[in-house]
Order: structure tokens, then sequence, then C-alpha cells
């Protein structure tokens, strides 16, 4: 979605921004507990204050997996651990500079295919 954005309101365009780097922190084990707080914040901001239907509705995909699998945030962060298999973190690396491997769910889905 940040992708899409044209530019035009700072909500949008920054805002999603924000967000994905949020989100890559939290799945790479890289994020912070007050990290989850940013992101509500940050949904609520670019959901209220951008200008398109882009960004408006851009928070809702997140705002409904912090709704109904905050658990498997906390894991990512304060375990180092994804739940669901899709993120491959390291205990030793997740807290260190070292780049991580990131499987995506829609990796994950072309593998279960083949």
């Amino acid at each position: 979605t940040q992708a899409e954005s044209c530019g035009k309101c700072v909500p949008c365009r920054v805002g999603t921004r924000k967000m994905l780097n949020i989100l890559t922190r939290i799945s790479h084990g890289h994020a912070q507990p007050a990290d989850l707080d940013r992101l509500l914040n940050l949904c609520a901001t670019v959901g209220t204050a951008s200008l398109c239907g882009l960004g408006q509705t851009a928070p809702n995909p997140v705002l409904t997996t912090l709704r109904y699998f905050k658990d498997e945030y906390i894991a990512h962060i304060e375990h180092h651990h994804c739940p669901a298999g899709a993120c491959h973190m390291d205990k030793a690396t997740a807290t260190s500079s070292a780049p991580l491997t990131h499987r995506t769910p829609l990796a994950a889905a072309e593998e279960v295919r083949a």
C-alpha cells in the first residue's frame, strides 16, 4: 500500500512508510514493546488525517491483525519467535545488526502450492 500513495498528503505518504517500517522491524525481531503503541497511534493518525481512500483504509489490515492476533505480535517482539512460522528469526541474531531472512505470506503460500 505504501508504494501506491500518490504523495499529496503527508499522513498517507509518510504515515504508511512509517507503518511499513514498524511492521518490518516486528517481523524481523527488531521491534520494542513501545512499537505496538506507536503503530496504533500511527494507524489512528493515518486513518483520520489522510485525504484519500487509500490513506483512510490503509491502517485497517494492521488494526484487524492487532485486534485478533496481538499475541503473535507480542511473540515477535518479546520472544523473537513467529508462531505462524512465516518469519525466520534467530534469537542470537534478532538483537544484532545481522540481516535476517524473512519469508513473506505470499512466498509461504507458493511453497504450499508447489
